[in-house]
């Protein structure tokens, strides 16, 4: 069960992430260095973020040149799940800068064939998002949906193999997992790392349909997040 959300809006897990030193950039997977090099970069923008001083505003339009990004130990976690799963049909949720994106889009190249549709609501972070993957050599493999991923998500097609959900509102995610629930295939992963207090107690209902374990990253800022599996 995920930590109840404090008064500024942060979970535990996101308030452990503001005050622990991040480690400079590492990935024990990737080895592109194009894919490489736009990591590092966006990660060493939020490695050098202020976060107790940072105003944490629920407005995410106040935030778009923010990533809020999974760690490296996650973003291999991703790679390694669409891979070993030989993932061909991705869904994300959100964007953001396009970290995440990245490890998913560079998986499923690896993979030989796919693509990872991937919603953001905010159209500065949609443009951002685009060039990173550009620069990525990424690009090609995912298709960025601007606007309300409760809507641009509806018309992604069926047979989701994988789907990372790591929304800026917990009430959007668990709308967004609703939303793509029809499309999921049997035996597909679910992960959501915020761990959302109402996401968690909609998937770990005992009649839900999934099947849950929390996944540790080895991350000493964003330890661990939830892994469901579709039946």
């Amino acid at each position: 069960m995920s930590e109840e959300a404090r008064p500024d809006g942060r979970t535990g897990q996101e308030s452990r992430s503001v005050m622990v030193e991040r480690p400079p950039f590492h990935s024990r997977l990737i080895t592109d260095p194009r894919v490489l090099g736009v990591l590092d970069e966006l990660y060493e923008r939020e490695r050098r973020v202020n976060w107790e001083a940072y105003p944490h505003d629920p407005d995410p339009f106040r935030h778009a040149g923010t990533g809020f990004s999974l760690s490296p130990e996650q973003g291999d976690q991703l790679y390694l799940l669409v891979r070993h799963g030989r993932a061909s049909h991705v869904v994300e949720f959100a964007t953001s800068l396009g970290f995440s994106t990245i490890f998913l889009a560079a998986a499923v190249r690896d993979c030989g064939k796919g693509r990872v549709y991937t919603a953001e609501l905010v159209p500065e972070k949609v443009q951002q998002a685009r060039e990173n993957l550009a620069r990525a050599g990424l690009g090609d493999y995912v298709t960025v949906l601007e606007g309300d991923a409760r809507k641009t998500l509806a018309a992604v097609p069926d047979g989701i193999d994988f789907a990372l959900i790591d929304g800026w509102e917990p009430i959007v995610s668990l709308d967004v997992l609703k939303l793509i629930e029809p499309k999921l295939r049997s035996g597909a992963l679910v992960y959501n790392e915020n761990q959302d207090r109402e996401f968690l107690e909609y998937v770990q209902a005992p009649d839900s349909g999934y099947g849950n374990v929390p996944l540790l990253s080895g991350s000493s800022y964003k330890p661990q997040g939830e892994l469901s599996l579709r039946r």
